[in-house]
């Protein structure tokens, strides 16, 4: 009998780690990555969310091999090296534009930090370990990409039924475009033909976007609010975010951040205000290249699910709370 119960419970704990939620961050290490991938590990830690099981790299606020090193030093800062770092992308699919630095030269403020032991990239490549992940946590692994969508499009070209075996795939990038955003958005502009890709192979289903224009309108906080409220939260890693954004912070009164807002409504969808159905696509030619194509219609008729408005004081919220656990 008593060999009957432990082989039970036995069962039933390989039961709950098989079925434990997953997710992935596929990224570009910017600050605004940075303040993303420590909002999983934080919410993993103290609200027992998701298991962050794998970051994927890829050029765009920075180049790959920044964004390598980057995801190392984020890694050191939270005290999670056991997250494997799967090396992707240093280059769009045809055309790889210029990306700037508005996060500083390194994509991490240019503070100069030395972090010493730093955990080496696992031996396989980012989209090997996509397909890889997709098998090994069947329906249970969500992935969400931060950045230029290359990593994603390949595994999919590769092996068709990723999609289909992933739990879903959430994706930060693009504009619902209006007067006020007629501009290409960064994410969608680094690999115009990858976020193609994806838009012919998705289904509302399996993939939902947040398109940064309703984080402008849904998410418009004061630079304010970022330093004098969140900023001052006493915990080494806000003190390290703080450095991360001393150098975009001061070039806007406003702060509106992609990226950690992907994060925090995948791991709590209770944010969201509001869901749409698009047909959603991307202008691959000509002047408006880059640009994203969306249509609002029926589920039936959808290819997207599109996160369309957020509750802004309780993401406000919900960061305070977080970040703040830390530091107790």
């Amino acid at each position: 009998m008593y060999k009957i119960c432990l082989a039970l419970i036995l069962n039933s704990v390989i039961y709950y780690v098989k079925c434990e939620p997953k997710i992935l961050i596929d990224n570009d290490a910017g600050a605004d990555d940075a303040m993303a991938i420590f909002l999983a590990l934080l919410n993993e830690k103290h609200y027992d969310g998701p298991k962050l099981v794998g970051l994927t790299t890829g050029n765009g606020n920075t180049n790959e091999n920044n964004v390598y090193i980057n995801n190392q030093r984020i890694l050191k800062v939270a005290k999670r090296q056991d997250v494997p770092i799967y090396r992707g992308s240093k280059a769009s699919l045809v055309t790889t534009p210029y990306a700037g630095d508005y996060f500083g030269l390194d994509g991490l403020g240019d503070i100069d930090e030395v972090h010493t032991d730093l955990v080496p990239a696992a031996k396989q490549d980012a989209v090997s370990a996509l397909i890889e992940l997709s098998k090994t946590h069947k329906g249970q692994l969500t992935v969400i990409t931060l950045g230029a969508l290359t990593n994603i499009a390949l595994a999919i070209t590769l092996d068709p039924n990723f999609l289909g075996r992933i739990k879903h795939l959430y994706v930060g990038a693009g504009h619902i475009h209006n007067d006020e955003v007629p501009d290409a958005e960064f994410n969608a502009h680094m690999d115009v033909e990858a976020y193609h890709i994806i838009g012919k192979h998705a289904t509302p289903e399996k993939v939902t976007i947040l398109p940064f224009s309703q984080v402008m309108t849904h998410l418009n906080l004061s630079r304010q609010w970022r330093e004098e409220v969140f900023g001052a939260i006493n915990s080494d890693i806000v003190k390290t975010q703080n450095l991360y954004e001393r150098i975009n912070l001061p070039k806007s009164d406003r702060w509106q951040a992609l990226d950690p807002a992907v994060v925090a409504l995948v791991v709590r969808p209770e944010l969201v205000e509001e869901y749409k159905y698009a047909k959603n696509d991307i202008v691959l030619c000509g002047d408006k290249r880059g640009q994203n194509t969306n249509t609002f219609v029926e589920k039936d008729d959808a290819n997207v699910r599109v996160i369309y408005s957020i509750k802004m004081e309780e993401y406000k919220q919900y960061l305070i709370d977080l970040f703040s656990s830390d530091g107790k």
